[in-house]
């Protein structure tokens, strides 16, 4: 807990934590509970607005069952059922009691009673249930006392044939004169008329009639059902809109609930609470993956400085302890702050020196040679171009383009071999496996105008190589030799082993060199090292060739104008051994 790097971390993660816990407290939970505030509010209102249709509806109902008892032949059949011929009759039950509201209602069963157990109906009546119906204690006092209306919902006792479940507006029809009934009115309609106006709601929701059964409900296994014994149902009697909290099996429901003002029936929403504050829930899944996205990248960060300050600090003390021991080849390569950074320069500088004192001998030559190359090969970032040309070789095949696939595949195979793997002496074979990848991509350009051929023994193929040193060559053979001439293109690349030497040539049918431009490449071979170009040329393989085998060995060109170019390597016959160049693999993997 004294260490730098701990004291640094938990300051940083305290001055972290404690404003972001200050910042929910105060800030984001009113906004929470500003947002359940209006969600409840618009589920409610939107209750309020299927309340009003559904009030509308019934007042339909009213309106017109009373448009029916109003008329004349209505009354006069009525009171005397006598004084209406049989064809009178029929016109009332078609005009009056049919046609005057289909344009309201899908589905109208409008029926009239008189005083003298007469009925007329626009759809035919079980007797049984006729006998039932008027019989019942309600039926008495509706045909006996005057002014009354009364709403019903017949679920499973049936009054018509068609066995339809229905909402009926049962209405008394009074003689003002008398103040006396002659009869009453059963206006229905069917239960699907009303469930239309109870869709569009979150979670449960039905009509209730005074009884505490369901009427209407857009989930039709539900009509019928008695919710009277339910906990909130007592609130809802006592009230005429609100909003109540249950829970049920377990779960949480908001009740949302409303009065149909012209018979008391309420409509209740019952929805689960999660469904109705989902919007709070993600914002909080949100909020949290944000807060803990937040912590781990801080977190990350201040370990990360922490470990950058106190990291320095304890690798300086293993090499001064190191350093005590006589080991002069202990320096740091580490990043920190500037004063960190400063004190490890000085402590560098100091090893530096001594070491120097110590150990003058060294091959520069190789060290700025090597350099150099490795220089080229890290002008790109070779793994990231390796991993997208992959890729993009990938989504070429998967769409059949088989042609670009290949050609990127060509691609990969130059990329990887010239980003420095293994050192730079290879075996033969992997050089004509690079050479064939390049000649694939250069096919693209040429087409049928190139061929290549190999003559090269099975057995010359582990030979030890410099690596890249073939490319430049045919490059140079097909720009300068066949690009230029009208016939195809060929390039021979043979092998053979002449006694302790071995000779690799490359030949092409080009256009050639004049005498005087082959002199002029003569010349710059057998010159001294020169200030390596862009890309790497024949000059450089050159150099390369004599830096590690001495001078016997290089490159030696022959050319013709009009008869093409040819290009000897000669190397020493050796066979690439394994593990050759393990250092220079291992820096190229690091």
């Amino acid at each position: 807990m004294n260490s730098i790097r701990n004291r640094i971390f938990f300051s940083i993660l305290l001055f972290l934590i404690i404003p972001f816990l200050l910042s929910n407290q105060y800030l984001d939970k009113p906004l929470e509970r500003t947002i359940e505030q209006k969600i409840a509010k618009s589920a409610q209102d939107a209750l309020v607005l299927m309340t009003f249709n559904v009030q509308l509806f019934m007042e339909d109902m009213l309106n017109s069952a009373v448009d029916i008892t109003i008329n004349d032949d209505t009354k006069r059949m009525l009171k005397d059922p006598d004084a209406l011929s049989q064809y009178e009759k029929l016109r009332l039950n078609d005009v009056t009691l049919n046609r005057s509201f289909s344009s309201y209602f899908s589905n109208t069963y409008v029926t009239l009673f008189d005083r003298h157990g007469n009925w007329y109906s626009t759809r035919y009546l079980e007797e049984r249930l006729y006998q039932e119906y008027t019989h019942s204690d309600w039926y008495e006092k509706m045909i006996s006392t005057p002014y009354q209306i009364r709403w019903m919902f017949n679920n499973q006792q049936f009054l018509y044939t068609d066995r339809e479940p229905i909402i009926s507006l049962a209405k008394s029809i009074t003689e003002l004169q008398s103040n006396q009934n002659i009869g009453m009115i059963v206006f229905s309609v069917t239960e699907k008329d009303i469930r239309k106006y109870l869709t569009g709601l979150e979670g449960d929701v039905y009509l209730v009639d005074k009884q505490g059964n369901i009427v209407s409900s857009p989930k039709r296994e539900m009509i019928g059902q008695s919710v009277a014994e339910e906990s909130y149902m007592q609130s809802l009697w006592t009230q005429r809109r609100g909003q109540a909290m249950v829970e049920k099996e377990d779960r949480k429901f908001i009740v949302n609930f409303d009065t149909v003002d012209l018979n008391g029936w309420k409509i209740v929403q019952m929805v689960p609470y999660d469904a109705v504050f989902k919007e709070i829930y993600d914002l909080r899944k949100t909020q949290a993956l944000i807060v803990l996205l937040i912590f781990v990248i801080f977190t990350m960060i201040t370990l990360s400085i922490s470990y950058g300050m106190s990291r320095p600090l304890k690798l300086l003390k293993k090499r001064m302890q190191v350093l005590e021991e006589k080991d002069f080849h202990s320096v740091l390569s580490v990043a920190g702050p500037k004063e960190i950074s400063s004190l490890i320069e000085t402590y560098n500088k100091m090893v530096t020196e001594i070491r120097q004192l110590l150990n003058r001998v060294k091959d520069e030559y190789q060290q700025k040679e090597d350099m150099r190359f490795r220089a080229l090969q890290a002008q790109i970032n070779p793994h990231f171009v390796l991993n997208t040309l992959n890729n993009i070789k990938w989504m070429a095949y998967i769409r059949n383009d088989k042609e670009v696939g290949d050609m990127l595949s060509s691609l990969g195979g130059v990329l990887e071999q010239s980003i420095g793997r293994g050192g730079t002496l290879i075996a033969l074979r992997q050089e004509i496996q690079y050479i064939e990848n390049y000649i694939e991509l250069m096919k693209m350009k040429f087409n049928d105008k190139l061929s290549v051929d190999y003559d090269i023994p099975e057995e010359l193929m582990d030979q030890e190589v410099i690596k890249i040193m073939l490319q430049p060559v045919i490059e140079n053979s097909l720009m300068h030799g066949i690009e230029p001439m009208n016939g195809a293109g060929r390039i021979l690349v043979r092998a053979k082993r002449q006694e302790d030497r071995f000779l690799l040539t490359v030949e092409d049918n080009g256009v050639g060199m004049s005498p005087e431009k082959l002199q002029e490449l003569r010349a710059r071979l057998a010159a001294g090292s020169e200030e390596l170009p862009v890309r790497i040329g024949i000059k450089n393989v050159h150099d390369r060739i004599r830096l590690q085998y001495g001078d016997p060995y290089g490159i030696q060109i022959h050319s013709r104008i009009h008869e093409g170019t040819a290009v000897a390597f000669l190397l020493p016959a050796k066979k690439m051994q394994e593990g050759v160049n393990d250092d220079l693999k291992s820096d190229a993997g690091r």
